[in-house]
């Protein structure tokens, strides 16, 4: 068998080119699969452990779905907004809910401080005083604000951790003023990193009192959403509930009706974000199996090919003994390395690919599953055996007498 491997081997370094082009389709059907599922479980796993930070006890309440897809927007932007008053009527009123918070942002705006500024990019939160508690946001440094300064519309502040570290790498922030737009803001805290990703880091913002911002970007109109914090985890379909309860009575649905709003926990947007996922998996594979399958008609082609070249020293090898199965077995083997170092070479770049991905987007790892890596081999060694298995029967079957005649 090491022979047959030796045999093999030293045949393709003899066809590099024709080796090289026949790896091609491997390499890319393997690098798209690999690569496309170690970013669905990065995803899947920085999704998990987002909603942890947020708590298993927290759910969410909004105009729209978590996600919207096609037109369907326009019949959930006729529904009602949702106010920061919504939040506070939840609260008071809710025997299962231990904290609400209210609310929206906006993004691209510069924070500037004396001579530094920051890009275009950062957003601006406006929300409640509860959005802290029930975000189980932690403070770095400072203190958040709270619903006195909320009532007052005072200017002040909770800048992001990214914020801090590019405005004040060498001072204290707290009690400096910083300019949101126009507008003044003194800075009371700085938050801890908060969880999340996306090509833009959940650090990137800062968070001021919803009546602050209401006035200060008074063109940002539209809905809030509503995140809740029920008593406890073994309360959360009672909290839900009465949340739907009060929220009917204070939007005056009718009786019968459907809710005008969305009601969502975090495990059913994962739930969501994974169904989305599938279909995109199915996409991408079902492109990569069909570049596998052109992949493996290049391989017998090239080996049909191999087979004619080598059809005196087939001959010249049957003559002195050889066995057909020997044949056979050398041209398989040929078959199956062609796409096992197209396999290897597909699960290298998707490796670099996940590394890219990681830094690209914070909070999210792409990690390359076991799974996934064994499949690519086994899938690959299927795609050299079933279409290498043609021309090494061919080539097996050569009369010795016939093949040394050929020229």
């Amino acid at each position: 068998m090491i022979e047959y491997f030796r045999s093999a081997i030293y045949s393709l370094i003899s066809n590099k080119l024709r080796s090289a082009l026949t790896i091609l389709g491997i390499f890319i059907g393997v690098w798209a699969i690999v690569s496309m599922q170690s970013v669905v479980e990065g995803f899947d796993r920085s999704m998990r452990n987002m909603m942890a930070e947020f708590g298993t006890e927290s759910f969410f309440i909004q105009k729209f779905p978590a996600i919207v897809m096609g037109h369907n927007w326009r019949k959930y932007n006729r529904r009602k907004d949702f106010t920061y008053q919504d939040a506070y009527y939840l609260e008071e009123t809710g025997l299962y809910i231990q904290s609400v918070s209210a609310y929206m942002s906006t993004g691209a705006q510069t924070i500037k401080y004396k001579d530094k500024k920051t890009g275009p990019v950062v957003g601006v939160l406006g929300a409640t005083a509860g959005f802290f508690s029930t975000n189980a946001t932690t403070i770095a440094d400072g203190r958040v604000f709270n619903k006195n300064d909320e009532d007052r519309n005072s200017n002040v502040v909770v800048l992001g951790m990214d914020i801090y570290d590019e405005l004040f790498p060498f001072e204290d922030p707290l009690g400096k003023e910083v300019r949101i737009g126009n507008t003044k803001f003194t800075v009371v805290g700085v938050l801890n990193p908060l969880p999340g990703f996306s090509f833009e880091s959940p650090d990137n913002m800062v968070i001021i009192p919803i009546t602050t911002y209401q006035k200060t970007f008074s063109w940002s109109s539209g809905s809030m959403q509503l995140m809740l914090r029920a008593v406890s985890t073994e309360v959360l379909d009672e909290a839900m509930d009465e949340a739907i309860a009060l929220m009917r009575i204070r939007r005056k649905v009718e009786p019968g009706q459907p809710n005008d709003f969305e009601i969502f926990t975090g495990d059913s947007i994962i739930d969501t974000m994974q169904n989305m996922t599938i279909y995109i998996q199915f996409a991408t594979m079902g492109i990569a199996g069909i570049s596998l399958v052109v992949a493996g008609i290049g391989i017998m082609n090239i080996m049909l090919v191999s087979v004619i070249e080598r059809t005196r020293e087939i001959g010249t090898r049957k003559a002195v003994g050889a066995k057909s199965s020997a044949i056979l077995w050398q041209f398989l083997i040929e078959a199956i390395i062609l796409s096992q170092i197209g396999a290897i070479f597909g699960l290298i770049l998707a490796y670099i690919t996940s590394l890219v991905y990681t830094q690209l987007v914070p909070g999210l790892t792409a990690n390359i599953p076991l799974w996934a890596v064994i499949s690519a081999f086994g899938y690959c060694s299927l795609i050299g055996i079933v279409f290498g298995l043609f021309p090494a029967r061919k080539a097996a079957r050569l009369n010795p007498i016939d093949a040394l005649r050929y020229e």
